[in-house]
Parts: C-alpha cells; sequence; structure tokens
C-alpha cells in the first residue's frame, strides 16, 4: 500500500467514524466531493492544507493519515458525533475547538516528559 493510498483509507476512517458524508467534509474543506473520493482511494495526494484542516475537525494529529497501523496506534477519537444537524460553520468551530485541546494535551504531555516527578 502506498502513501497515498493509507492516507486515503485514514481519511475515509475517520470521515466515516465521525457520520460525513463525503458532500459534508468536502463542504467543510472547502473543495468538491470528487477530490474526497480521489484522495480516500489514494489517486491523488491530499494537499497539506486539507489533511491539517480535516485533521482538526477529527481532533488528531495531521501526521495522523500516515499512520499505517491505526489499531496499535493509540489513536483515541473521544468527541464523536452525527452531523446530519450541523452546519459548517459548527463543523468549523468545533474543529478549532479540537485543535486547541490537541494543543493543551501535547502541552500537558510535553511538561510531564520535562518534569516526570512533579
Amino acid at each position: 500500500m502506498n502513501q497515498n493510498q493509507v492516507i486515503g483509507n485514514n481519511l475515509k476512517m475517520y470521515r466515516e467514524k465521525f457520520g460525513l458524508t463525503q458532500d459534508i467534509l468536502a463542504e467543510y474543506l472547502g473543495i468538491n466531493r470528487e477530490e474526497i473520493s480521489y484522495y480516500e482511494n489514494g489517486k491523488r495526494i491530499a494537499p497539506t492544507n486539507v489533511l491539517y484542516e480535516a485533521a482538526k475537525l477529527f481532533g488528531i494529529d495531521e501526521f495522523d493519515f500516515y499512520e499505517t497501523d491505526m489499531e496499535s496506534s493509540g489513536i483515541k477519537v473521544a468527541l464523536a458525533f452525527r452531523a446530519d444537524t450541523l452546519g459548517i460553520e459548527d463543523l468549523k468551530q468545533i474543529a478549532d475547538f479540537r485543535k486547541i485541546v490537541l494543543n493543551y494535551l501535547k502541552m500537558k504531555q510535553t511538561l510531564a516528559d520535562e518534569h516526570p516527578n512533579s
């Protein structure tokens, strides 16, 4: 499996886990649905700005899209929702909130690593 397929599989897995259609994710990302399909099938390289914005929405690090073994990666999706009743602005606010939480958790882990006895 090449890198585009790994990224595509992970993008699709997260999209489905969050109950998003390709249309909704495409609208959130400001691209068309066909591009999402190409990315998910590994036929095109997903640009970094697309991976960054998708990672914000899913509450993960964008490098998690490159993970080949999702079962043992330890990635947890703490907050799932159904997007049936959410608008694009709701998704953008959720993505911004998740990015803040992810950054907070990374800072907290860094401090714990630097000061293990405190």
